[in-house]
């Protein structure tokens, strides 16, 4: 699977899992990137290239992004590795 192939898929995904659509960019000048921005109408997700060449990355992401747009709020630490520890 290609790159693109592999962002369509993660991105569906995400709006899956969510039910709202997304817009998802990959910053490839800082690899371990992750963000999401609730304050527009769309949440906008800013994932770093590391998504890419690994997978684990790649699902904590997804985990991350899932659970920032369903609280409506960005998840704090403990609060994910509880979240983590629960899939």
């Amino acid at each position: 699977m290609n790159d693109d192939e592999f962002l369509d898929r993660l991105k569906n995904k995400i709006e899956k899992m969510t039910g709202s659509p997304v817009s998802l960019i990959v910053d490839y000048e800082v690899d371990d990137r992750l963000m999401v921005d609730l304050e527009g109408e769309i949440p906008q997700v800013t994932l770093g290239s590391a998504v890419l060449q690994y997978p684990g990355f790649a699902r904590m992401c997804l985990e991350y992004v899932v659970a920032s747009i369903s609280r409506g709020r960005a998840v704090d630490t403990l609060e994910f590795h509880v979240i983590l520890g629960r899939n």
